[in-house]
């Protein structure tokens, strides 16, 4: 594309004044820059890391940290890079299902017919006990016993479903780790969360003249597992890139200054 000396001099002008560096939403730079002749230059550069974020940057196929617009073509030679974000996992969740063996005349623990120590909220103040000597999450979740976790006690879950009690911990990690790999282990559990056979008393919210159930919790089988559905926290934030947009500047700008050029040399030849 052969632009007159006029063309040229406001076309200059107007990308020095209208594509300033700027910062995009999630802190990446881009950079404008005016090579002088014509031609047109971005850079893109990630933030730095920080204990709450992680960035690196990401170049697709078709893209590159510096990218250029010549006058030429009209358009960049291809679209700027991006940063990927990455927030560290703060939190994760767990259950353990244990299967108890039930009768028609002794209510199941964590439901609403039980009463005593295995009520739901008896049960749920021995899952959540900071110093219960035998019953709670904290002796069997791996975090909660070597401190890199907090147990969300407002969370925890007991509920009794097919033969089986669920006990749920959910926690929140101090500090928090960059990956599933740094995290499963962490809010994994190591065996069998006890709930009975309890160092501190649970049977004050009994009623008078019902007893607990007796249950054979040692010979209960347990399956625990992890939620692993939280993935990665990874945000790929795209750099605000003005390749499209300046194609379109270009094309209204030009062409509204070629019918300005051409409407006063009209008036100029018109004129006697």
């Amino acid at each position: 594309m052969h632009l007159s000396p006029d063309l040229q001099n406001v076309f200059n002008s107007y990308f020095k004044t209208h594509l300033p560096s700027h910062t995009d939403g999630n802190g990446a730079t881009i950079a404008q820059e005016d090579l002088g002749d014509g031609s047109l230059k971005q850079t893109i550069t990630c933030p730095v890391n920080s204990d709450q974020a992680r960035f690196e940057l990401v170049t697709p196929s078709g893209s590159a940290a510096a990218i250029t617009c010549t006058k030429e073509t009209g358009k960049y030679d291809n679209s700027l890079a991006r940063c990927k974000e990455t927030n560290p996992l703060s939190t994760g969740t767990g259950i353990q299902k244990m299967g108890v063996a039930n009768s028609a005349e002794q209510p199941a623990p964590c439901t609403t017919e039980a009463t005593g120590e295995y009520s739901i909220a008896s049960m749920k103040e021995k899952l959540n006990s900071p110093d219960d000597g035998a019953c709670g999450f904290r002796h069997q979740v791996t975090c909660l016993g070597d401190g890199t976790c907090t147990l969300d006690t407002d969370k925890t879950d007991c509920r009794y479903e097919d033969g089986k009690v669920i006990l749920e911990y959910f926690v929140n990690l101090t500090p928090g780790v960059w990956t599933p790999a740094e995290r499963d282990p962490l809010i994994a559990i190591k065996g069998k969360i006890q709930f009975w056979s309890c160092s501190n008393d649970y049977n004050k919210r009994r009623r008078r003249g019902v007893d607990d159930p007796d249950y054979d919790f040692e010979k209960s089988n347990d399956n625990s597992s992890i939620a692993t559905d939280d993935s990665e926290s990874v945000h790929h934030l795209a750099a605000t890139t003005v390749g499209v947009a300046t194609v379109v500047a270009i094309t209204a700008l030009l062409s509204f200054l070629v019918v300005r050029l051409r409407k006063r040399r009209s008036e100029d030849v018109s004129t006697p």
